[in-house]
């Protein structure tokens, strides 16, 4: 008997939850793996015993009889039943591939600090760059799976990293449309940012499991649709494989509880920059700004909403005030003993529902830009996309050295298409005190003359000066 693969309904969970209970113990049943192949419960429970560090669970919730297989087994069983291997972290003091500064794996210069908060797995199990296969523009390489088996995996072509409610998921739900561009691309993966660092998918969750293996995230499905598509080139002759992109708009800023794995440091010595550089060094990478006071009342309104903070409502002006002021004074009262930019990366600001850090844009870009040259990087204005929607999807299919999109089929397409918004009228906020506005201009405006030197053009300046 079969599982699906698929739960689509919350009976169905139950039911299947039981279902898998009750097999574990007395009976067979069928798996689907991430990686495609279907095992049989015999063939699950000796993969559980050779593999520690492993747990079952479906859509998140502990299946029931698990424990009479293995008191130690960690195997996740996600959405679809798909298995998701932890792993310890990377220990540099111990390996011995490490000296000095740098770690030397796989043909790969790797910060040292980096492996603290890495799966141990990382750079071993992705080949150097010299070893990916070359009829992919996506990196991809052959590698063997839990059972041994060989498989495809691969990492993005390119990365939608930020930044929160500035119109990402408005843009990945677009590009995702494009014919070359996998329907599979994941959003919201979170991988580069919680999942290797042992965090929740969720925000403002610490670091209390290991991590996920690379080998999940590498070939979680997501990269299989369209890979293996080929597509012509300009020239009408030559061949190649679509692409594939990671849309997670918190990778530009969420390094949360990078404390955890480097104490004593004032501010992180590695970022989600550098292990996403370190593993795609020619990876593209899209970013989207816009007006940070609008950009930060946005995102305070939408995690309120979404009870991400627990948030004293009804949501008014007045208490949004009284919220700026302190996240205001608390990171000024930062910057006694600290830089601008540890005190943006300082895991205690984050914890603010007004999400003040969120719009420090040039603190985090500047990590990036050290790290990927600027014609690999592409920076949006939200209220400039919006203006002319047809004239920046066109510009990122270059960007992306993709075909344009039919000009008809396009416009027919952002005819239909608006922006995803879930907020209730009741979860807003009907608009800002002047006070909150000139309290928070004070704040940006040096932010945004670095901002502005920094990417070589007034308009991010956002009329603020």
């Amino acid at each position: 008997m079969r599982l699906p693969f698929r739960l689509h309904r919350r009976p169905l969970v139950i039911f299947i939850g039981i279902f898998v209970a009750v097999c574990l113990i007395f009976g067979q049943y069928t798996v689907k793996t991430n990686t495609g192949e279907i095992i049989s419960s015999e063939e699950l429970t000796q993969l559980l015993k050779q593999k520690p560090n492993h747990k079952i669970k479906d859509n998140g919730r502990r299946i029931n009889g698990v424990e009479h297989i293995n008191n130690s087994v960690e195997v996740d069983i996600l959405a679809g039943l798909s298995i998701r291997t932890r792993v310890p972290f990377g220990n540099p003091d111990t390996n011995e591939l490490c000296a000095d500064d740098y770690c030397y794996i796989n043909g790969r210069e790797i910060k040292r600090e980096l492996l603290r908060e890495t799966p141990e797995d990382t750079f071993t199990f992705v080949p150097g760059p010299a070893d990916m296969l070359p009829e992919f523009r996506n990196p991809c390489w052959k590698g063997a799976d839990l059972l041994g088996n060989t498989k495809l995996f691969c990492l993005p072509y390119f990365y939608i990293i930020g930044f929160t409610k500035c119109g990402t998921t408005d843009l990945f739900s677009l590009l995702k449309q494009h014919p070359h561009v996998s329907s599979r691309s994941g959003k919201e993966s979170h991988y580069f940012d919680r999942l290797r660092r042992g965090r929740s998918p969720k925000m403002n969750r610490r670091p209390e499991n290991l991590p996920v293996s690379m080998m999940g995230f590498a070939n979680s499905g997501k990269f299989r649709i369209n890979l293996l598509s080929t597509f012509k080139n300009t020239d009408g002759q030559s061949l190649f494989h679509g692409i594939t992109m990671d849309a997670t708009p918190s990778h530009v800023w969420d390094n949360e509880y990078w404390e955890v794995f480097h104490p004593g440091y004032r501010e992180p010595p590695v970022t989600n920059a550098d292990l996403i550089h370190t593993l795609t060094p020619n990876a593209r990478i899209i970013v989207a700004l816009r007006d940070p006071i609008k950009r930060m009342q946005s995102a305070y309104q939408f995690f309120c909403a979404f009870h991400v903070y627990n948030c004293d409502y009804p949501v008014t002006k007045e208490k949004f005030h009284g919220l700026v002021k302190e996240a205001v004074g608390m990171f000024n009262d930062c910057l006694a003993n600290n830089t601008v930019r540890g005190c943006t990366y300082a895991t205690e600001s984050h914890q603010l529902a007004t999400h003040l850090y969120g719009s420090i844009y040039n603190v985090y870009l500047r990590d990036w830009l050290k790290l990927f040259p600027q014609n690999q990087v592409m920076v949006l204005q939200l209220e400039e996309r919006i203006e002319n929607e047809a004239y920046f999807i066109q510009s990122i299919c270059d960007f992306l050295e993709i075909p344009r999109f039919p000009e008809d089929e396009l416009k027919e397409m952002l005819e239909v298409h608006h922006v995803r918004n879930k907020l209730k009228e009741t979860k807003r906020i009907e608009y800002i005190l002047p006070e909150t506005i000139d309290i928070l201009k004070d704040f940006f405006i040096p932010h945004l003359q670095d901002l502005v030197e920094l990417l070589g053009d007034d308009k991010w300046s956002f009329g603020y000066f």
